[in-house]
């Protein structure tokens, strides 16, 4: 079959593998992900809001790691407001944050000092630079795996499993990654979150003989695709940055995707 395994982080490494063929590439997708060039950003510790899912009476629900106070944002809560900011009319196709009061998300929406800002929780907000950070992040991944896809000649909806790696990437919503459009839409119903691949993957190759020579012998069969040498990755890039519109109640007709247990026991 055709599996796309994906490490969403500063780095966004992907693989693509059909029938033993296998092509990879990996894009700059900067700090934002980890809470860094973010005002109300930090790292995932006590007191960081990492989810933020809107209500059906358009009231957010709000958690934070430890069930702290929230003091900040972390990486997986900016994923989930910057989503519903799009699934719910909060920003438009090009990032744009609404006019308070207007809309399902427009009431969370205030001016602080002439500066049009979503309030999160408490005294943690969201601003329109946070979320041109969020576009440039979710770009550089999604330009990736369209670029990749392309390169060898299989179509979104060919896929038939995507893996999400990383410790980061197992504490994100299937929702946020659709309503962002870092993923195509066809990909739903089709993800799994698999946890800490690279360490898994390490202690293979040190404790298991058999496993290093295969990892040997795959490494030889890869191939990659440099994308700062693409001429269609600017284009492809611009074209990611925007935003998909009216996507959420999509997203939710389709369950939460499996998370490989065995997996995240590594992160």
């Amino acid at each position: 079959g055709v599996t796309l395994l994906i490490d969403i982080g500063t780095n966004g490494e992907m693989v693509l593998a059909r029938d033993g063929e296998l092509f990879a590439a990996s894009t700059a997708a900067g700090p934002a992900f980890e809470g860094m060039n973010i005002s109300c950003g930090m790292r995932a510790a006590a007191g960081a809001v990492e989810r933020y899912v809107l209500q059906d009476d358009g009231s957010p629900e709000v958690r934070t790691i430890a069930n702290a106070p929230a003091r900040g944002i972390c990486g997986s809560g900016l994923l989930d407001i910057v989503g519903e900011l799009a699934a719910y009319g909060g920003i438009d196709a090009r990032g744009r944050l609404a006019a308070a009061g207007a809309g399902t998300m427009g009431r969370h929406i205030e001016m602080i000092h002439e500066r049009r800002v979503l309030r999160v929780a408490g005294n943690v907000t969201l601003d329109q630079k946070d979320i041109r950070q969020v576009q440039l992040a979710k770009a550089a991944i999604r330009a990736g795996i369209d670029l990749l896809l392309a390169k060898a000649g299989i179509a979104p909806d060919a896929v038939t499993r995507i893996l999400i790696a990383g410790s980061f990437g197992y504490h994100l919503r299937v929702e946020s990654l659709l309503n962002l459009g870092l993923l195509p839409q066809v990909f739903a119903g089709r993800i799994e979150f698999v946890g800490n691949t690279s360490k898994t993957g390490a202690q293979a190759f040190l404790l298991n003989r058999d496993t290093h020579r295969r990892m040997q012998e795959v490494v030889t069969r890869v191939r990659v695709m440099n994308l700062a040498d693409e001429p269609l990755f600017e284009k492809e890039f611009v074209a990611a940055m925007t935003f998909p519109k009216g996507v959420s109640a999509h997203a939710k007709n389709h369950p939460e995707s499996h998370r490989n247990q065995a997996s995240s026991a590594n992160h």
